[in-house]
């Protein structure tokens, strides 16, 4: 569609900004909330790897065994 802005109802309220939306600070909003995102990731990743038990032998190998407690001693499951 071409050609310019049209008049649109200003009492309909949007979460996404409504019509035409390009706040000034969308980098730093994005930045904000990447961060944040990483930082919750990492967390429960730190928390995941601590805490991982496994009450069974995997029958191959696993990503986690590169990062677990359970597998620091160089103990590869599943290979004989």
């Amino acid at each position: 569609m071409s050609g310019g802005r049209y008049p649109y109802p200003k009492h309909v309220w949007s979460p996404t900004g409504g019509w035409w939306t390009q706040p000034t600070n969308w980098k730093s909003n994005t930045a904000v909330a990447v961060g944040i995102t990483a930082a919750i990731v990492a967390g429960a990743w730190k928390y995941s790897a601590n805490n991982e038990q496994r009450h069974s032998r995997p029958t191959g190998w696993i990503p986690s065994q590169m990062w677990a407690k359970e597998f620091k001693d160089g103990e590869v499951y599943g290979k004989k």
